[in-house]
């Protein structure tokens, strides 16, 4: 279950304009559930589908989410939540594009930042039970929004169902890059007992309760690899209206078609999916975060990423970007790091604090800064005199 790490899909124009960051990524392998043997789709056929893009640095990753409402994208918990490194990818490093097969030529007003990220409260990273989140979006999308299943939609999951299941991922185990445009392919909802069966290996902890499972049978020549988490199973309802049953989450060893993709039930999460929807489209009350929520682990590469986004925020072209520092562990959920930097005339050094932090009701983070500076070649004259400025924050 990685997100797929090759980032190069939209454009410079379209990122810079939803992000202000450069458009060169390189690979941070870390997203299960693409397409093989899948083919091509159209926006006529998906009209809800999202591109999701995330920047970290000069690294990144892909997801697929759908459109629940203008301003709400649902997408997959580990999409948002970094499994590996520890730590949330911040909302101001996203790019979500819509109403294209094919992100790099999406229209800037296709394009979208993202203002907040949220992961389901339930999510259990262990057994990948609750793998669902949401984006809300700086303003609306004219996407329409797609339904979502519901508590009178039991019997979908039983067995069956037939549903499409379509994103950006990769086309085969071991590629590289993901493709450019948008696919599908025709899957079948199996029986609980067979997915907790055929998953036994590697998901041991399968729920029927929490999650759902499917094949392309009897073929078995589709399935899911890197790059799609977050996409959509969709199905239909005996009246014909279509709607979303499942959130891909993740998928065989090595992408195998001959084992089940396993997706989050929406039926679990749709209501607390519709209060983000409420919250954001009519001003409703928002969720509240379980205040005995604790903390993730910060980790030591996500301090010296947030480190690194606070120096670019603060100092803007005169950070240049070589920092040298080392970032030391000051509690579970915050690290104290001393850094030092060049640029121009003048030396910078100081110290940067990230830590988590509870705002209104979601974890987030932020930063404390001591920052001084003075030029390098007054400072080599041993001069008593030389101007140091200092900057906190």
């Amino acid at each position: 279950m990685n997100r797929l790490g090759t980032v190069k899909l939209l454009t410079l124009a379209t990122v810079a304009l939803a992000l202000a960051l450069p458009a060169t990524a390189a690979a941070e392998p870390v997203a299960h559930g693409s397409i093989i043997n899948g083919r091509g789709a159209t926006v006529e056929e998906f009209p809800s589908l999202a591109y999701i893009e995330a920047h970290q640095g000069k690294a990144g990753f892909s997801c697929t989410g759908t459109v629940v409402s203008p301003r709400v994208i649902l997408t997959a918990a580990h999409c948002i939540e970094d499994l590996e490194r520890g730590g949330f990818t911040p909302a101001s490093q996203y790019a979500v594009a819509t109403g294209t097969t094919t992100p790099s030529k999406a229209l800037r007003q296709n394009v979208f930042r993202v203002v907040e990220t949220h992961v389901y409260p339930g999510f259990d990273p262990g057994g990948l039970h609750g793998d669902a989140g949401v984006l809300i979006l700086d303003r609306p999308t004219g996407a329409p929004p797609i339904a979502m299943a519901g508590s009178g939609d039991a019997a979908l999951y039983e067995g069956g169902a037939p549903v499409q299941l379509a994103g950006w991922g990769v086309t085969r185990a071991n590629a590289e890059d993901a493709p450019e445009s948008l696919r599908a392919t025709s899957m079948v909802v199996q029986k609980p007992t067979l997915c907790k069966q055929k998953t036994r290996n590697d998901r041991p902890n399968y729920s029927p309760a929490l999650q759902m499972c499917t094949l392309d049978t009897p073929t078995k020549k589709s399935g899911g690899c890197f790059g799609d988490s977050g996409g959509p199973a969709i199905g239909v309802r005996p009246d014909g209206v279509p709607l979303e049953l499942g959130v891909i989450s993740t998928g065989g060893a090595f992408c195998s078609t001959k084992l089940p993709n396993v997706l989050t039930r929406v039926d679990v999460i749709s209501g607390w999916v519709s209060e983000w929807i409420a919250a954001t489209e009519s001003g409703g009350p928002r969720p509240v975060l379980d205040p005995k929520t604790p903390f993730p682990l910060m980790t030591k590469p996500v301090a010296e990423e947030f480190a690194v986004l606070t120096l670019q925020d603060h100092f803007g072209s005169r950070f240049s970007g070589h920092v040298y520092g080392n970032c030391r562990r000051a509690s579970q959920s915050r690290f104290r790091c001393e850094v030092a930097w060049r640029s121009g005339r003048n030396i910078y050094g100081g110290t940067v604090s990230p830590f988590y932090l509870r705002q209104q009701d979601a974890v987030t983070w932020k930063s404390h800064f001591r920052i001084e500076w003075a030029p390098l070649k007054c400072l080599r004259s041993n001069a008593p005199n030389c101007p140091i400025h200092v900057r906190r924050g």
